[in-house]
């Protein structure tokens, strides 16, 4: 996560240089005529005077002049800066749902039946319960579900079981109205471009299918070194978002898929492929 410490720091650095021109260039001119690390380094540790009086630490690049120590970070920290705006960006939408594919699966399961409880939700899911006990926790009180006490929930609106199971010692949860605007914003453009940027591994994923071709999730879990039940829904999150869907072919032709390319690949699993939108919007991502 870039931080504004960060940038001021690269923003005073530069100041520093710039209003100490004539000592770093100094500095740079002593140390090209004295042996040292720094010509195996490449950098030259210097402490300067800041703009305001207060001593700094500054690393230089011994190959460049010291304008350009300055304007390069200058230009370091406007990457930066643009970076931090598009991280505010994801925050202000996506910031009260956890970065986890089983906390989008959730959602959608909840929006579905209404209503539900920890334990089935992890059966629906085939998800870990201490995990979605976690979760339910954790966006109850980010403000995305909402409790609802078992007295008072209606056996006709809870359609994750059969009417006569409902279960009045369980806390069951509901989707509050800011985790319905939420999937609202998931089902948008803007949103599917943010969920690339906020789900943890989404954009990898996603960009290892567009360039690859289908793949399983067992095979992308061997291969990135991820956990497989991790996998498996990121897969499924991504799915639901929008973002890829199932490969429908019985045999997957060798030039469809450039991972580990064969004449021709018998579907032994699901495989997944990336939709239209999301190869359209990891462009606008590159770009």
């Amino acid at each position: 996560m870039v931080s504004e410490a960060e940038i001021d720091r690269l923003r005073l650095e530069a100041d520093t240089i710039l209003t100490r021109l004539q000592a770093v260039e100094e500095a740079l001119a002593r140390a090209h005529e004295e042996a040292g690390d720094h010509w195996d380094a490449g950098e030259l540790e210097v402490t300067l005077e800041t703009p305001h009086g207060e001593p700094i630490d500054v690393c230089l690049d011994f190959d460049v002049d010291a304008a350009t120590n300055a304007q390069r970070r200058y230009d370091r920290a406007a990457e930066l800066d643009a970076e931090l705006e598009r991280q505010r960006a994801v925050v202000g939408q996506l910031a009260p749902l956890p970065a986890d594919p089983v906390a989008y699966l959730l959602c959608y399961h909840l929006d579905t039946v209404e209503g539900n409880y920890p334990r089935s939700i992890a059966g629906h899911l085939d998800a870990d319960r201490s995990h979605v006990e976690a979760l339910c926790a954790e966006m109850e009180t980010a403000g995305l579900l909402e409790r609802v006490e078992s007295g008072t929930v209606k056996q006709r609106r809870v359609k994750a079981k059969r009417a006569d199971e409902v279960r009045q010692h369980h806390t069951y949860y509901r989707l509050s109205r800011t985790g319905d605007h939420l999937l609202r914003f998931l089902s948008d453009r803007d949103g599917q471009l943010n969920v690339l940027r906020h789900l943890q591994d989404g954009q990898r994923i996603a960009r290892r299918l567009a360039r690859g071709g289908p793949d399983y999730p067992r095979m992308t879990a061997e291969e990135l070194e991820l956990e497989f039940e991790y996998v498996r829904h990121l897969y499924r999150a991504l799915r639901r978002v929008g973002l890829v869907t199932t490969y429908e072919g019985s045999t997957i032709k060798g030039s469809e898929r450039k991972l580990k390319p064969k004449a021709e690949t018998h579907r032994k699993h699901t495989y997944y492929v990336t939709t239209d939108v999301a190869e359209q919007l990891l462009r606008e991502l590159e770009g």
